[in-house]
C-alpha cells in the first residue's frame, strides 16, 4: 500500500495573487487621483489669475469712465457750442476721442495677449450723458494654428513619404 502523507498543505498561491492585484489596483487608481487632482489645482489656479487680472483690468476702466464722465462734464459746463464741445473734448481726451463718431475708446491691457476693450458714446447735443458701447475683452494678437502635424481630414489616404 502506499505512503499517504496526512499532512495539511497550505496553499496560499491564489489569495496572495489575489492581493497583490488588490494592493496594485489601489496604486493605481491612487496614483491617477493625485494626477486628476494636481490638474485641477493647475486649473483653479489659471481660473484664478485670470479673474484677478480681468478685475484688475475692469477696475482701470472704470477710472477711465469716471474721468471721461468727469472731462466730459466740465467741458458742457465751459462751452454751448457744439463745435467747440468737439474742440474741447479732443484737447481733453486726446487720441482716445473721435470727434467724429463721438466715440471714446480705449485698450487696456491684460495677460495672455488680451486687453479689455472700452467704447464709450456720447449721446446727441441735447443730452449730457454717455452711453457705454462697448466693454469686453479682446485678443490682440492673432491665434495662429500649428499645421505641422498631419491629421487624417476624412479624404482619400495618401502616403506620406511618396505623396501617393
Amino acid at each position: 500500500m502506499a505512503k499517504q502523507e496526512n499532512g495539511y498543505k497550505a496553499n496560499i498561491g491564489s489569495p496572495s495573487l489575489i492581493l497583490i492585484f488588490i494592493v496594485m489596483c489601489l496604486i493605481t487608481f491612487g496614483m491617477l487621483s493625485l494626477s486628476a487632482a494636481k490638474s485641477e489645482w493647475n486649473l483653479a489656479e489659471r481660473n484664478a489669475s485670470a479673474v484677478t487680472e480681468y478685475y484688475r483690468a475692469d477696475g482701470e476702466g472704470e477710472a477711465f469712465y469716471q474721468m471721461v464722465l468727469e472731462k466730459a462734464a466740465q467741458v458742457w459746463e465751459n462751452s454751448q457750442d457744439p463745435q467747440e464741445r468737439r474742440q474741447l473734448l479732443a484737447r481733453e481726451l486726446g487720441e482716445a476721442y473721435d470727434p467724429e463718431e463721438g466715440t471714446v475708446t480705449v485698450q487696456i491691457p491684460m495677460e495672455r495677449s488680451q486687453a479689455l476693450f472700452i467704447e464709450l458714446v456720447f449721446q446727441p447735443e441735447e443730452r449730457k450723458d454717455i452711453q457705454i458701447s462697448k466693454w469686453k475683452v479682446i485678443q490682440t494678437e492673432d491665434y495662429e494654428i500649428d499645421n505641422s502635424m498631419p491629421v487624417w481630414t476624412g479624404g482619400e489616404m495618401k502616403d506620406q513619404e511618396t505623396g501617393k
